[in-house]
C-alpha cells in the first residue's frame, strides 16, 4: 500500500516538473505593452491651421422701405441688378401727395401777394401819420397787420417744404452702391410707411456693398485660444472648390454659442470680393494660419509629458528595459546629482504629489520667478526622457506651437538628442479622441464645426502615427 502512495506522489512530483520546464514562456505585462520607441529630435517645418466652416454675408447691407405709404406704381428693380446712390427703385402713386404740394404753392402765392398789399398799406398810414391826420393806435394796426402778413408767408414756405419732402418720398432711391440681394415687393402693391407703422412698415428689397464680405464661422473652444484678430486666413467657397480667396480675422465673439452639447466661438473673416464672386448666403471652408514655423526643432507630441508624468514614465522604461536601467535614469540619482553640480537641463524628480516637483531646463534656472511665470503665460513647459551614454534622464523643455503630430522646442533639446518613450502613451491616446470628436462633430446634422489640421514636413525617426496634444 505505501508503495502505491509513493509511486502516485512520484508521478506528480514529475508531472508538476515537466509543467514548469516544458510551459511556453509569457513575456511580462509591462514589457508587452510598454515597448520603449526612440526618436532623433530634427529640423523641419512645422504648420499650424485651424480650419472652420462658415457662411458668406455682405458687410454693409441696408433693408429699403418707404417713409410713404400708397399704391407701388413703378418698380425699377430686380434681384442681382447692381444700383449706385440715388438710383430708382420704385415710385408710389403721387396723386394726394401732389395736390397737398400744389395747395401748399398756392397758398404761399396768396401770403406772398398779402404781405405786399400790408407793406402798402402800411406805407399809406406811414404818410398819414407824419401829418397827423391818423392817431397812433390806427398806424399800429396797420404795423401789426404786417407782422401777420410776414408770419403768414413764413408758415406758407414751410407748408410748401414738408409737402415737397412728403412728395419726394414717394420716390424711393437707393441709398448705397451695391447689389440687390432680394425684392419683396411688386408693382400695383400697397405698402406701409416705415416711420408712421407700428410694426416698421413693408419691406421693398434689401440692397448690399459686396466689394468686401464677412465669413462668419463658428470655431470650437478646443481652437480658439489659438486664434487672434490679424491672423491671415484662406477661404475657399463651396461654388468654386479651386479658386483661394483671401482674408483676415477681423474679431473673435466674447459669447460662445452650445449646439447639441458642442461650444463654438463665432470668429469674423475680412475677405476682399473685388471680383463680386462671393454670393451672400454661400458656404465657406475658412483656413486661418495659426503658425508657419521654418527650419526649427521638432519633436513628436508622442515623446512629451508632463512632470507629474515624468517619474511614472521613467519606470516604465525601466521595467521595460529589465531593470538594467543605469542609476542615471533613476529620479534622484546621477540626474540630481548634476543638478546639484549646476550641469542643468535635468528636471528634479519627487515620488508622490508631496515631492512638489518643479524641473527647470538649462537657462531657465537663473530666470527670475516673477518673469517665468510672465513667461509660461506664452510657451508650454513639457518633458522628456533624454537617451544618453550613461542612461535616460528625465529633461525638461520649453515648447512653442504645436499640432496633432509635433511639437517646437525652444529650448533644452539640440539637433540629434534621442528620447524615448512608452509605445501606450497618454498624448496619443488624447489625439485620438480629439480627432474623434471633430469627426462626430463635422457629421451633425445643424451648426457649423470646425477642425484643427495641421502638418509637419519633417518625419519622425519612428515614425509615429499623427496625433496627439500636448500635454
Amino acid at each position: 500500500m505505501k508503495k502505491w502512495y509513493y509511486g502516485a506522489a512520484v508521478v506528480v512530483a514529475l508531472a508538476i516538473t515537466a509543467y514548469f520546464l516544458f510551459r511556453p514562456h509569457r513575456p511580462s505585462v509591462a514589457s508587452s505593452v510598454y515597448v520603449p520607441q526612440s526618436e532623433t529630435i530634427q529640423r523641419g517645418d512645422l504648420t499650424v491651421i485651424v480650419t472652420a466652416t462658415g457662411t458668406i454675408e455682405p458687410i454693409n447691407k441696408v433693408e429699403i422701405k418707404s417713409k410713404a405709404s400708397g399704391l407701388i406704381e413703378e418698380l425699377k428693380i430686380n434681384e442681382s441688378d447692381q444700383v449706385k446712390i440715388g438710383d430708382l427703385i420704385a415710385r408710389l402713386d403721387q396723386k394726394d401727395t401732389k395736390n397737398n404740394y400744389d395747395q401748399a404753392v398756392a397758398n404761399l402765392e396768396v401770403a406772398e401777394a398779402n404781405l405786399k398789399q400790408k407793406q402798402s398799406e402800411l406805407t399809406r398810414k406811414q404818410e398819414l401819420f407824419n401829418k397827423g391826420l391818423i392817431s397812433n393806435s390806427e398806424f399800429d394796426v396797420a404795423k401789426l397787420a404786417v407782422v401777420e402778413a410776414q408770419a403768414q408767408l413764413v408758415r406758407s414756405r414751410i407748408d410748401v417744404d414738408n409737402s415737397d419732402i412728403r412728395l419726394k418720398e414717394t420716390i424711393v432711391r437707393s441709398p448705397i452702391n451695391g447689389i440687390i440681394l432680394t425684392k419683396d415687393v411688386e408693382r400695383g402693391q400697397i405698402i406701409s410707411s416705415g416711420i408712421s407703422n407700428v410694426s416698421g412698415g413693408t419691406l421693398i428689397a434689401t440692397v448690399a456693398d459686396m466689394r468686401e464680405v464677412y465669413v462668419k464661422a463658428d470655431v470650437d473652444e478646443v481652437d480658439i485660444g489659438k486664434i487672434a484678430p490679424g491672423m491671415k486666413a484662406k477661404v475657399v467657397a463651396d461654388a468654386y472648390p479651386d479658386k483661394t480667396f483671401q482674408g483676415q480675422v477681423l474679431r473673435i465673439a466674447a459669447q460662445s454659442s452650445v449646439v447639441q452639447n458642442v461650444t463654438t466661438f463665432e470668429v469674423t473673416i475680412l475677405v476682399d470680393n473685388s471680383g463680386g464672386r462671393l454670393k451672400a448666403g454661400m458656404n465657406a471652408t475658412v483656413d486661418i494660419l495659426v503658425a508657419d514655423k521654418k527650419n526649427v526643432l521638432l519633436v513628436s507630441n508622442e515623446a512629451l509629458m508632463t512632470d507629474k508624468e515624468l517619474f511614472s514614465e521613467m519606470q516604465k522604461v525601466r521595467i521595460a528595459m529589465g531593470g538594467s536601467q543605469s542609476e542615471s535614469g533613476r529620479p534622484g540619482g546621477s540626474a540630481a546629482a548634476g543638478r546639484r553640480r549646476g550641469t542643468g537641463g535635468e528636471g528634479r524628480m519627487g515620488r508622490g504629489p508631496r515631492a512638489g516637483m518643479q524641473p527647470r531646463a538649462g537657462a531657465a534656472e537663473e530666470t527670475p520667478p516673477s518673469a517665468r511665470e510672465e513667461e509660461q503665460e506664452f510657451t508650454l513647459r513639457r518633458g522628456v526622457i533624454l537617451k544618453t551614454a550613461e542612461g535616460f534622464r528625465p529633461r525638461m523643455i520649453k515648447t512653442g506651437v504645436s499640432n496633432y503630430d509635433y511639437t517646437e522646442v525652444l529650448e533644452g533639446l539640440q539637433e540629434g538628442d534621442e528620447v524615448v518613450y512608452a509605445f501606450f502613451s497618454r498624448a496619443k491616446e488624447s489625439s485620438e479622441r480629439m480627432k474623434q470628436r471633430m469627426t462626430e462633430r463635422n457629421n451633425m446634422s445643424s451648426g457649423f464645426r470646425s477642425q484643427t489640421s495641421s502638418s509637419s514636413q519633417t518625419p519622425s525617426p519612428s515614425a509615429p502615427p499623427p496625433g496627439g496634444d500636448p500635454r
